[in-house]
């Protein structure tokens, strides 16, 4: 297909994907603490890569460079940087209207980071701005939504799900040789203003990820995943 990376494009291209395909797909997630076998960008290079399926599948769209600000996760872990919902709401506010200058019929939000806050968050920016816009389709949800794999939600913190697809995106990135499946030593940091959960030091996965995860698995719920984001995309351009 076609150049689908919005900065890879050039004006005419994108001109003519707009003309086609009138879909912006913007992944976002967070910089965050994913074991010692992940990097810290991992939820906004995994839903990245399933944008890019997504594109693949739908024929179509334009996908933005994988966001990295999100809501608060692991405040405390390792490396993690999170921003207030006062923070953010007004840059995806404005990524919306921008996206719509351009051209945009249908926007799909799509998350890679979890947890009731980011969701509510991402709900509730797009339901807000499309109030205002009542022109453009949005789509916001979290990647996992209403998808089962294998009768499984295909969700979790850098256990089986999430180092699966990531293994199955990105082979070179994953480190096998530091993962850890219990520790006790993460530096937690003392001083998270954004802090929402209560973390310890300690943290176990409760599985050897090196038995239970396999890139057969992530290119199994890559699948799926992108497979329902594609059917809502065409559902919204029909609308």
């Amino acid at each position: 297909m076609k150049e689908c990376r919005f900065e890879y494009m050039f004006p005419n291209e994108l001109m003519d994907m707009v003309n086609k395909c009138p879909v912006f797909i913007v992944p976002t997630g967070l910089l965050e603490w994913h074991g010692n076998h992940l990097p810290l960008g991992q939820d906004s290079m995994k839903v990245y890569g399933i944008c890019l399926e997504v594109a693949r599948k739908l024929g179509g769209g334009v996908v933005l460079p994988p966001n990295y600000w999100g809501t608060p996760g692991f405040s405390t872990y390792l490396g993690t940087l999170t921003f207030s919902e006062e923070a953010l709401y007004p840059l995806f506010y404005e990524i919306f209207t921008q996206l719509k200058k351009v051209g945009a019929k249908v926007i799909a939000l799509i998350t890679g980071h979890y947890g009731i806050t980011q969701v509510t968050f991402i709900k509730k920016v797009s339901s807000e701005w499309a109030t205002a816009n009542p022109d453009v389709q949005i789509i916001a949800r979290p990647e996992y939504e209403d998808v089962l794999v294998d009768g499984e939600v295909p969700a979790d913190h850098a256990g089986k799900w999430e180092t699966s697809m990531f293994w199955h995106m990105y082979p070179d990135l994953i480190r096998w040789e530091t993962y850890d499946q219990v520790m006790d030593d993460m530096k937690v940091y003392k001083d998270a203003p954004l802090d929402y959960h209560k973390e310890t030091p300690h943290w176990d996965f409760g599985e050897d990820l090196r038995a239970t995860s396999s890139k057969e698995l992530g290119k199994k719920a890559v699948d799926a995943i992108s497979d329902v984001i594609v059917a809502d995309i065409r559902k919204a351009l029909e609308l």
